[in-house]
């Protein structure tokens, strides 16, 4: 079920739509959201880490690549999945990475992580104490990796038995404290923006369209760049943004709705609020002139 928006009798409304995300909005200069790795049990560091996240890190957002993988699959994406370039993507849309090395999975993602430059700058190391003091295999290699290049160096030198997480906090505040400055957001050729400005983008793609498909999304991010996007990279950016809980999965024909709770890294410009606000009103009143099928999932 198209989103109305994309009907050829529309058509003048919808170029209005695309020529506001081309030159209407600034973009906040980082994102705010912190990519955890570790164990999932509830005695393991990074769920203790999220117990206390909140209550530490009051301005970031906690997250995990389960959160986004939960939505993905239902996306129908062709291309065969792969893990590793899945979390490179939520590593080059955070802030930082805090990795603890605790179990099968977070190990592998120490040895990953560390072999990609981008990433290990982004990346704290919490190693347990107790475990890594001698020579091991995380310790020369992966850990010295991080270590060398990470902006939050050295690595941390946790007691898993009694952690202190706000060595954790501590150095994600004082090596790179949040940047709430915003700049112009600039459509630049698709292969060259970055997956936290594709992530904001359609974020603010759906909020103004209300509810949207995957389908609908690809479609207005294509008329967006006007040239060759990539499906598959919009199809898990979309599901990071399930993952994030800034969109929410409505009704049963896999429409999508932006979570009022959740603030956009995108904003109007000055002078362009009216131009913004005309459009929500246009773009409303064209719904409600939709089918009783699309008017079904609008009230859901």
């Amino acid at each position: 079920m198209d989103h109305p928006l994309r009907s050829k009798k529309l058509k003048p409304l919808r170029g209005r739509v695309i020529s506001l995300f081309q030159s209407g909005f600034l973009i906040q200069r980082t994102s705010n959201i912190v990519f955890v790795c570790g164990g999932n049990s509830p005695d393991n560091m990074r769920r203790k880490f999220q117990d206390i996240f909140s209550s530490l890190l009051p301005d970031f957002e906690f997250f995990e690549p389960e959160f986004a993988m939960r939505n993905y699959f239902g996306l129908g994406d062709e291309r065969p999945f792969d893990i590793s370039e899945f979390e490179e993507l939520i590593g080059e849309l955070s802030h930082s990475i805090v990795l603890f090395p605790e179990a099968p999975g977070s190990f592998a993602e120490a040895g990953y992580f560390g072999a990609i430059d981008s990433l290990a700058k982004k990346t704290i190391l919490a190693i347990d104490l107790n475990r890594q003091k001698n020579d091991s295999f995380i310790s020369l290699g992966p850990a010295k990796k991080i270590a060398d290049i990470s902006f939050f160096q050295p690595n941390i030198q946790l007691n898993y038995n009694e952690p202190d997480f706000s060595l954790i906090s501590q150095r994600i505040l004082e090596r790179r404290p949040l940047k709430k400055s915003k700049g112009a957001f600039v459509i630049k050729p698709f292969n060259q923006t970055s997956t936290f400005e594709l992530f904001a983008l359609i974020h603010q793609i759906v909020s103004l369209l209300r509810i949207a498909t995957a389908a609908d999304v690809e479609f207005f991010v294509n008329s967006v760049y006007k040239s060759h996007i990539n499906p598959s990279k919009v199809k898990k950016v979309i599901s990071m943004l399930v993952g994030s809980r800034r969109l929410m999965e409505v009704g049963g024909f896999d429409h999508l709705r932006a979570c009022e709770d959740r603030a956009s890294f995108l904003s109007v410009r000055e002078g362009f609020q009216t131009s913004h606000d005309v459009l929500s009103v246009d773009i409303a009143t064209a719904m409600l002139e939709a089918d009783a099928d699309f008017l079904a999932v609008l009230g859901a």
